[in-house]
Protein backbone atom coordinates (compact mmCIF):
# COMPACT_ATOMS: atom_id res chain seq x y z
CA UNK A 1 0.00 0.00 0.00
CA UNK A 2 1.25 3.38 -0.99
CA UNK A 3 1.90 6.40 1.80
CA UNK A 4 -0.98 7.91 -0.43
CA UNK A 5 -3.58 5.47 0.35
CA UNK A 6 -1.91 5.33 3.85
CA UNK A 7 -2.49 9.16 4.29
CA UNK A 8 -6.30 9.09 2.94
CA UNK A 9 -7.31 6.22 5.33
CA UNK A 10 -6.66 8.37 8.31
CA UNK A 11 -7.69 12.13 9.05
CA UNK A 12 -5.33 14.31 6.85
CA UNK A 13 -3.87 16.84 9.42
CA UNK A 14 -3.34 19.98 7.71
CA UNK A 15 -1.62 23.26 8.43
CA UNK A 16 -0.94 25.90 5.92
CA UNK A 17 0.07 28.74 7.56
CA UNK A 18 2.90 28.99 9.65
CA UNK A 19 5.66 31.64 10.15
CA UNK A 20 9.30 30.49 11.76
CA UNK A 21 12.19 32.94 12.64
CA UNK A 22 12.57 33.88 8.57
CA UNK A 23 9.64 36.84 9.78
CA UNK A 24 8.42 37.11 13.07
CA UNK A 25 7.94 33.19 14.17
CA UNK A 26 9.92 32.15 17.22
CA UNK A 27 11.41 28.46 15.69
CA UNK A 28 13.75 28.17 13.40
CA UNK A 29 12.51 26.32 9.94
CA UNK A 30 13.70 23.23 10.92
CA UNK A 31 12.45 23.76 14.45
CA UNK A 32 8.98 24.33 12.97
CA UNK A 33 8.97 20.67 10.66
CA UNK A 34 10.42 19.03 13.76
CA UNK A 35 7.52 20.21 15.78
CA UNK A 36 4.98 19.60 12.63
CA UNK A 37 6.24 16.06 12.59
CA UNK A 38 5.43 15.66 16.44
CA UNK A 39 2.23 16.74 16.27
CA UNK A 40 1.29 14.48 13.25
CA UNK A 41 1.13 16.67 10.77
CA UNK A 42 0.94 15.38 7.43
CA UNK A 43 0.99 18.52 4.68
CA UNK A 44 2.92 21.90 6.37
CA UNK A 45 3.15 25.10 4.46
CA UNK A 46 5.72 27.39 5.56
CA UNK A 47 4.49 31.21 4.92
CA UNK A 48 6.71 33.99 6.17
CA UNK A 49 5.50 37.59 5.73
CA UNK A 50 7.14 38.55 2.18
CA UNK A 51 9.81 35.83 2.34
CA UNK A 52 10.55 33.01 1.07
CA UNK A 53 13.84 32.77 2.98
CA UNK A 54 13.25 30.03 5.39
CA UNK A 55 12.30 27.49 3.10
CA UNK A 56 15.28 26.17 1.80
CA UNK A 57 16.56 24.75 5.41
CA UNK A 58 13.38 23.06 6.07
CA UNK A 59 13.39 21.52 2.96
CA UNK A 60 16.60 20.40 3.04
CA UNK A 61 16.06 19.10 6.59
CA UNK A 62 13.07 17.18 5.29
CA UNK A 63 14.87 15.34 2.32
CA UNK A 64 18.22 14.76 4.68
CA UNK A 65 15.85 12.88 7.46
CA UNK A 66 13.40 11.59 5.25
CA UNK A 67 10.82 13.04 7.70
CA UNK A 68 7.29 11.92 6.69
CA UNK A 69 5.57 14.96 5.96
CA UNK A 70 4.57 16.96 2.82
CA UNK A 71 6.07 20.21 2.61
CA UNK A 72 4.27 23.21 0.92
CA UNK A 73 6.23 26.17 -0.29
CA UNK A 74 4.37 29.23 0.90
CA UNK A 75 4.47 32.96 1.48
CA UNK A 76 2.27 35.62 3.11
CA UNK A 77 1.76 38.68 1.29
CA UNK A 78 1.19 41.64 2.63
CA UNK A 79 -1.15 44.10 0.50
CA UNK A 80 -2.98 47.32 0.59
CA UNK A 81 -7.16 47.03 -0.11
CA UNK A 82 -9.29 49.99 0.88
CA UNK A 83 -7.19 51.68 3.87
CA UNK A 84 -7.22 47.90 5.20
CA UNK A 85 -4.18 45.65 5.12
CA UNK A 86 -5.07 42.31 4.05
CA UNK A 87 -2.89 38.99 4.06
CA UNK A 88 -3.02 36.79 0.89
CA UNK A 89 -1.10 33.63 1.49
CA UNK A 90 0.48 31.67 -1.77
CA UNK A 91 0.77 28.13 -1.63
CA UNK A 92 3.01 26.03 -3.72
CA UNK A 93 4.99 28.66 -5.59
CA UNK A 94 8.02 28.48 -7.05
CA UNK A 95 10.36 29.99 -4.80
CA UNK A 96 13.04 30.90 -7.82
CA UNK A 97 10.26 32.67 -9.87
CA UNK A 98 12.08 36.18 -10.48
CA UNK A 99 8.69 38.00 -10.82
CA UNK A 100 7.40 36.96 -7.35
CA UNK A 101 11.35 37.83 -6.00
CA UNK A 102 10.98 41.26 -7.23
CA UNK A 103 7.94 41.85 -5.69
CA UNK A 104 9.05 40.08 -2.31
CA UNK A 105 11.93 42.36 -2.26
CA UNK A 106 9.95 45.51 -2.75
CA UNK A 107 8.13 44.23 0.00
CA UNK A 108 10.75 44.11 1.85
CA UNK A 109 12.65 47.21 1.39
CA UNK A 110 8.53 48.81 2.96
CA UNK A 111 9.43 46.82 6.18
CA UNK A 112 12.93 48.61 6.36
CA UNK A 113 11.23 51.83 5.84
CA UNK A 114 8.81 51.52 8.25
CA UNK A 115 10.29 50.05 10.89
CA UNK A 116 12.85 53.00 10.69
CA UNK A 117 9.52 55.45 10.76
CA UNK A 118 8.40 53.60 13.63
CA UNK A 119 11.78 53.66 15.40
CA UNK A 120 11.60 57.77 14.59
CA UNK A 121 8.14 57.70 16.46
CA UNK A 122 8.92 55.83 19.50
CA UNK A 123 12.25 58.39 19.78
CA UNK A 124 9.71 61.13 20.17
CA UNK A 125 8.33 59.42 23.05
CA UNK A 126 11.53 59.03 24.94
CA UNK A 127 12.26 55.28 23.68
CA UNK A 128 15.46 55.42 22.15
CA UNK A 129 17.45 52.96 20.12
CA UNK A 130 14.00 50.76 19.10
CA UNK A 131 14.46 49.88 15.82
CA UNK A 132 18.46 48.22 16.82
CA UNK A 133 16.57 46.63 20.19
CA UNK A 134 13.60 45.53 17.93
CA UNK A 135 16.23 43.69 15.35
CA UNK A 136 17.63 41.75 18.22
CA UNK A 137 13.94 39.97 18.85
CA UNK A 138 14.45 39.30 15.47
CA UNK A 139 16.97 36.21 14.13
CA UNK A 140 15.97 36.91 10.53
CA UNK A 141 16.35 39.70 8.01
CA UNK A 142 13.03 41.66 8.72
CA UNK A 143 11.84 43.68 11.47
CA UNK A 144 8.53 43.77 11.82
CA UNK A 145 5.93 45.41 14.10
CA UNK A 146 5.58 42.32 16.44
CA UNK A 147 9.60 42.61 17.27
CA UNK A 148 8.88 46.56 18.30
CA UNK A 149 6.28 44.83 20.51
CA UNK A 150 8.18 41.98 22.09
CA UNK A 151 10.42 44.90 22.12
CA UNK A 152 8.39 46.92 24.18
CA UNK A 153 7.55 43.89 26.22
CA UNK A 154 10.71 43.35 27.40
CA UNK A 155 11.14 46.94 28.63
CA UNK A 156 8.78 46.89 30.65
CA UNK A 157 6.34 49.65 28.57
CA UNK A 158 3.61 46.85 28.64
CA UNK A 159 2.64 44.04 29.77
CA UNK A 160 1.95 42.10 26.47
CA UNK A 161 1.87 42.05 22.66
CA UNK A 162 -1.62 42.94 22.69
CA UNK A 163 -1.04 46.00 24.71
CA UNK A 164 2.02 47.20 22.14
CA UNK A 165 -0.11 46.99 19.34
CA UNK A 166 -3.01 48.64 21.63
CA UNK A 167 -0.85 51.28 22.66
CA UNK A 168 2.06 51.62 20.23
CA UNK A 169 2.00 50.10 17.21
CA UNK A 170 -1.74 49.34 16.15
CA UNK A 171 -3.64 51.87 14.16
CA UNK A 172 -4.92 54.11 16.96
CA UNK A 173 -1.32 53.59 18.58
CA UNK A 174 1.11 56.58 19.50
CA UNK A 175 3.70 55.21 16.54
CA UNK A 176 1.30 53.44 14.14
CA UNK A 177 3.02 54.08 10.86
CA UNK A 178 0.76 52.93 7.63
CA UNK A 179 2.42 50.64 5.27
CA UNK A 180 3.05 51.00 1.50
CA UNK A 181 1.77 47.66 0.37
CA UNK A 182 0.97 46.32 -2.89
CA UNK A 183 -2.05 45.55 -4.22
CA UNK A 184 -4.06 42.68 -3.90
CA UNK A 185 -4.02 41.87 -7.57
CA UNK A 186 -0.59 42.29 -7.88
CA UNK A 187 0.33 39.76 -4.99
CA UNK A 188 -2.11 37.25 -6.68
CA UNK A 189 -0.67 37.90 -10.13
CA UNK A 190 2.89 37.05 -8.83
CA UNK A 191 1.83 33.75 -6.72
CA UNK A 192 -0.27 33.12 -10.16
CA UNK A 193 2.99 33.24 -11.81
CA UNK A 194 5.25 31.17 -9.54
CA UNK A 195 2.83 28.58 -10.23
CA UNK A 196 1.18 28.99 -7.31
CA UNK A 197 -2.62 29.04 -5.61
CA UNK A 198 -3.39 32.64 -3.88
CA UNK A 199 -5.48 32.30 -0.58
CA UNK A 200 -6.98 34.92 1.41
CA UNK A 201 -5.80 34.76 4.91
CA UNK A 202 -7.28 34.54 8.39
CA UNK A 203 -10.53 36.50 6.88
CA UNK A 204 -12.01 36.77 10.66
CA UNK A 205 -9.39 39.02 11.48
CA UNK A 206 -9.81 42.18 9.82
CA UNK A 207 -12.02 44.83 11.46
CA UNK A 208 -14.85 44.64 8.59
CA UNK A 209 -18.32 44.61 8.43
CA UNK A 210 -20.16 41.93 6.72
CA UNK A 211 -21.09 43.40 4.10
CA UNK A 212 -17.37 44.87 3.75
CA UNK A 213 -16.15 41.21 4.05
CA UNK A 214 -17.93 40.43 0.97
CA UNK A 215 -16.98 43.17 -0.85
CA UNK A 216 -13.18 42.19 0.11
CA UNK A 217 -13.61 38.14 -1.28
CA UNK A 218 -16.01 39.53 -3.78
CA UNK A 219 -12.82 41.53 -5.19
CA UNK A 220 -10.53 38.63 -4.16
CA UNK A 221 -12.44 36.13 -6.54
CA UNK A 222 -12.63 38.85 -9.44
CA UNK A 223 -8.62 39.56 -8.93
CA UNK A 224 -8.06 35.36 -9.79
CA UNK A 225 -7.99 34.99 -5.95
CA UNK A 226 -8.16 30.93 -5.61
CA UNK A 227 -9.21 29.99 -2.03
CA UNK A 228 -9.94 31.50 1.82
CA UNK A 229 -8.75 30.22 4.88
CA UNK A 230 -11.94 28.79 6.95
CA UNK A 231 -10.53 27.45 9.63
CA UNK A 232 -8.08 29.17 11.05
CA UNK A 233 -6.69 30.41 14.37
CA UNK A 234 -8.99 30.59 17.20
CA UNK A 235 -12.40 31.51 16.19
CA UNK A 236 -15.76 30.41 17.36
CA UNK A 237 -17.86 27.39 15.32
CA UNK A 238 -20.36 30.07 14.45
CA UNK A 239 -17.26 31.63 12.63
CA UNK A 240 -16.36 28.33 10.71
CA UNK A 241 -19.61 28.11 9.30
CA UNK A 242 -19.93 31.33 8.20
CA UNK A 243 -16.90 31.24 6.59
CA UNK A 244 -17.44 28.15 5.06
CA UNK A 245 -20.97 29.24 3.68
CA UNK A 246 -18.85 31.87 1.81
CA UNK A 247 -16.20 29.71 0.49
CA UNK A 248 -19.11 28.05 -1.21
CA UNK A 249 -21.02 31.28 -2.12
CA UNK A 250 -17.91 32.43 -4.30
CA UNK A 251 -17.21 28.83 -5.20
CA UNK A 252 -13.87 29.24 -3.62
CA UNK A 253 -11.53 26.82 -2.06
CA UNK A 254 -11.30 26.42 1.36
CA UNK A 255 -7.87 26.07 3.53
CA UNK A 256 -6.81 25.98 6.74
CA UNK A 257 -3.88 26.83 8.87
CA UNK A 258 -3.12 27.74 12.36
CA UNK A 259 -1.02 31.09 11.97
CA UNK A 260 1.53 29.39 14.59
CA UNK A 261 4.29 32.47 15.52
CA UNK A 262 4.71 31.17 18.94
CA UNK A 263 2.73 29.40 22.06
CA UNK A 264 1.78 31.97 23.79
CA UNK A 265 0.01 34.21 21.80
CA UNK A 266 -0.65 31.91 19.02
CA UNK A 267 -2.76 28.18 18.31
CA UNK A 268 -0.33 25.41 18.03
CA UNK A 269 0.78 24.04 14.99
CA UNK A 270 -2.09 21.53 13.14
CA UNK A 271 -4.78 22.39 16.05
CA UNK A 272 -7.41 24.08 13.80
CA UNK A 273 -10.60 22.42 13.38
CA UNK A 274 -11.12 20.32 10.45
CA UNK A 275 -13.08 21.63 7.41
CA UNK A 276 -16.86 21.47 6.89
CA UNK A 277 -17.67 18.53 4.57
CA UNK A 278 -19.54 21.58 2.30
CA UNK A 279 -16.11 23.24 1.30
CA UNK A 280 -13.55 21.69 -1.01
CA UNK A 281 -10.36 21.79 0.49
CA UNK A 282 -7.06 23.64 -1.53
CA UNK A 283 -5.70 20.39 -1.40
CA UNK A 284 -8.20 18.23 -2.43
CA UNK A 285 -6.12 17.36 -5.89
CA UNK A 286 -2.41 17.40 -4.18
CA UNK A 287 -0.19 14.29 -4.35
CA UNK A 288 1.00 13.76 -0.84
CA UNK A 289 3.90 12.11 -1.75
Amino acid sequence: MTRLKIIFEKKVIVDLHSHTIASDGVLSPSELVKRAVDNQIDILAITDHDTIKGIPEAQKLILAENLPIKLVSGVEISTAWKNNEIHIVGLNIDIENQQLLTLLQAQEQGRIDRAMAISHKLAKLHIDNAYEQAKTFSKGDIVSRAHFARFLVAQGLVKDVKAAFKKYLGKSGYAYVPAKWCSIEEAITAIHVAGGLAVLAHPSRYDLTGTKLKLLINDFKNWGGDAIEVSQSRQTQDDLQRLAKLASEFELLASQGSDFHDLVNYLDLGKTPPLPGSVKPIWHNWKLN
